[in-house]
């Protein structure tokens, strides 16, 4: 669920970059967008971290 929200984030983003001044987004849709990506690569970088530090424990 998260990979398509991030899928679908990217390419609302690109079409407005495309798009250019004719772009229906306005910055605040698009610093949303931009924060939803950049917090689901947090999350897996936290993910995988947490696994390395578990096994690093034990």
């Amino acid at each position: 669920m998260i990979n398509n929200s991030v899928k679908l984030a990217q390419y609302k983003l690109s079409q407005h970059r495309l798009q250019g001044e004719k772009s229906k987004l306005n910055i605040f849709e698009v610093a949303q967008l931009m924060d939803s990506i950049k917090i689901s690569q947090q999350i897996k970088n936290s993910a995988t971290g947490s696994v390395f530090y578990s096994v690093y424990n034990n």
